[in-house]
């Protein structure tokens, strides 16, 4: 995939099929697009290109309203890269770049520099200044302009529509399996190890300290996941919270690695959340806090142990018979 931040640099001799959005999260919806695009482009002899904006629209006009990233910026571009997509038409929105119409972003950017033959969007969506610009619209100068709109219709699990503002929500109130559903993978974060308070390591379980690069995190409690420490993977039990029990004042997330003791502590790491196992609590003493972290851990390895029978039960279904 090769990216540009102004459209202007767009290949001259490049006809494509456009798709425009900020795809934050990547989830079921967003993906059913991309296969869209890139199906359409393969079969038209047209190229795939996804529009963007960095930073998120609402961050310059009401930042008061603009909403948390799931994914860090790199980390998207590399799972767009993945879809298959040709082209990232990845533009700075600025004030001056706000004030473009609709008509304007249609004929200057979508139908003069993308020679965009197909264009796909969902029924609601609406860009340019004011939202000047929508299907309507897109519809309305597609024959003057030489291109085809083609309309995709939403993803929907349990009667909603599947959104990057539903898999935000479900992250922060903890209802992170059906986040991952909706996401279609594990939600994860990542960052740089720092050092703890020694209190793990002396009275509790040792664990490993994560300073995180995500703007969303997991709601406080204590999940199963599964850490990524130089590529290899790692069964754990982490908790996002204050430490109650130790008086903690400041918001930490410690992960214990599962039955594999670490030497020197690595420089960073990514967690992936997998399951909640419950509230963080505040216990009477350290060790009622370590027997209960115990029972966390002996949950966890069970939850491991049943995600390999289903992963080995679906193994020898696919195999042919």
């Amino acid at each position: 995939m090769k990216t540009f931040h102004d459209y202007k640099d767009f290949p001259a001799s490049v006809f494509s099929t456009v798709t425009i959005g900020n795809f934050d999260g990547l989830h079921m919806g967003h993906r059913e697009v991309l296969k869209n695009l890139v199906a359409i482009a393969h079969q038209s002899g047209t190229r795939s290109v996804l529009v963007t904006f960095v930073p998120h629209p609402l961050q310059i006009l009401h930042p008061e309203k603009s909403p948390k990233s799931i994914l860090l910026q790199e980390d998207k571009i590399d799972r767009i890269g993945e879809m298959g997509i040709d082209y990232l038409l990845n533009l700075k929105f600025d004030l001056t770049f706000s004030e473009m119409s609709g008509e304007s972003f249609i004929r200057e950017i979508l139908a003069g520099a993308l020679h965009a033959k197909y264009i796909l969007v969902g029924q609601n969506f609406v860009f340019g200044h004011k939202r000047s610009g929508n299907v309507a619209l897109l519809e309305r100068l597609s024959h003057e302009l030489g291109y085809t709109v083609k309309i995709i219709e939403p993803v929907v699990v349990r009667g909603n529509r599947v959104s990057s503002t539903w898999v935000r929500q479900l992250i922060q109130s903890g209802k992170i399996s059906m986040a991952n559903r909706l996401l279609g993978r594990y939600y994860r974060i990542s960052g740089s190890i720092v050092p703890g308070d020694g209190i793990g390591q002396k009275h509790l379980y040792p664990t490993l300290n994560l300073n995180p690069e995500n703007e969303i995190l997991p709601k406080i409690g204590v999940y199963v996941t599964q850490v990524t420490i130089h590529g290899k993977e790692y069964p754990a039990v982490t908790n996002v919270g204050m430490r109650p029990t130790v008086a903690g004042k400041t918001l930490r997330i410690e992960t214990h690695l599962i039955q594999h003791p670490l030497g020197e502590a690595p420089l960073s790491m990514e967690i992936a959340f997998l399951h909640r196992l419950r509230d963080e609590m505040k216990f009477l003493s350290t060790e009622v806090l370590k027997e209960q972290i115990g029972r966390d851990v002996r949950r966890a390895i069970r939850f491991f142990e049943r995600l390999e029978y289903f992963r080995k039960s679906r193994l020898t279904n696919l195999k042919p018979s």
